[in-house]
């Protein structure tokens, strides 16, 4: 649990839920409507990250290059699109990749290529002006989610952008933490938490952990990265959880 196979499940079975965990985006909910009010977010958060990098850093700002680290069915993807010449969509599970693709021939978007993640982005040689990653890095532990941020700040050319969301802060009891974490690395225990929530005994968690943004800001800072635009989140409903935006500019 908790291992690159855990999102391929989610890539077979319930893509759509495994991307935004809301009950209507269940597969056995989907419909239309609910289609459509998932790539209607993803719409939206692209046009509140360009907004920010034009009113905080660069009125003119269009990228000619983007990348997206999760991309998960090409909810971000396909907007980011709309607004670059050139985009790719990163992601650990091969059936969201065929997901995205399908979903990018269904909108007749044809500038849009995939690649298998791994944590060196070793498929991905090129360099971006704008490197994007959204609702993702949460779901990866910290040790192991540094190392992604650095090779997704060695991505970005000089005068490009860099992009994530991650959690930052944790309100939850200490006490709760710890059970919650004994369920990420103890199977039986999740299998128990999904019978009483009347869930699949074997839908995997979805794992959520925090970043230390002190750290996060020291490594971007020695990449050659500026002073970051910082957009705190009040958490979701149900969740005590900080959820934070960052947007940086590198050096040229």
């Amino acid at each position: 649990m908790g291992t690159d196979k855990d999102w391929e499940r989610w890539g077979n079975t319930d893509p759509y839920f495994g991307v935004l965990s809301s009950e209507k985006f269940r597969r056995k909910e989907l419909s239309e409507k609910s289609i459509e009010d998932f790539f209607n977010s993803g719409k939206r958060h692209v046009d509140r990250v360009l907004s920010t990098i034009r009113v905080k850093f660069d009125s003119a700002f269009s990228p000619r290059s983007a990348l997206d680290f999760g991309c998960g069915v090409g909810r971000l993807v396909i907007p980011l699109a709309g607004n670059a010449q050139r985009v790719v969509g990163v992601d650990i599970s091969r059936s969201m990749i065929a997901e995205a693709t399908r979903n990018c021939e269904r909108a007749a978007v044809t500038n849009v290529t995939f690649a298998l993640s791994d944590d060196d982005l070793s498929q991905v040689p090129d360099t971006f002006d704008l490197v994007h990653s959204c609702i993702v890095l949460q779901h990866i532990p910290w040790r192991r989610g540094r190392k992604i941020l650095r090779s997704l700040a060695n991505r970005v050319d000089g005068g490009g952008y860099i992009c994530v969301q991650f959690l930052t802060a944790c309100s939850a009891p200490r006490l709760m933490r710890g059970l919650v974490r004994l369920r990420y690395s103890i199977p039986p225990l999740n299998w128990v938490r999904n019978l009483i929530r009347g869930k699949s005994l074997f839908e995997p968690p979805m794992q959520l952990h925090v970043y230390g943004l002190a750290e996060v800001l020291a490594d971007l800072a020695s990449g050659g990265f500026g002073n970051p635009e910082l957009m705190v989140e009040p958490p979701l409903p149900s969740f005590e959880f900080e959820s934070t935006v960052l947007v940086a500019r590198r050096g040229t």
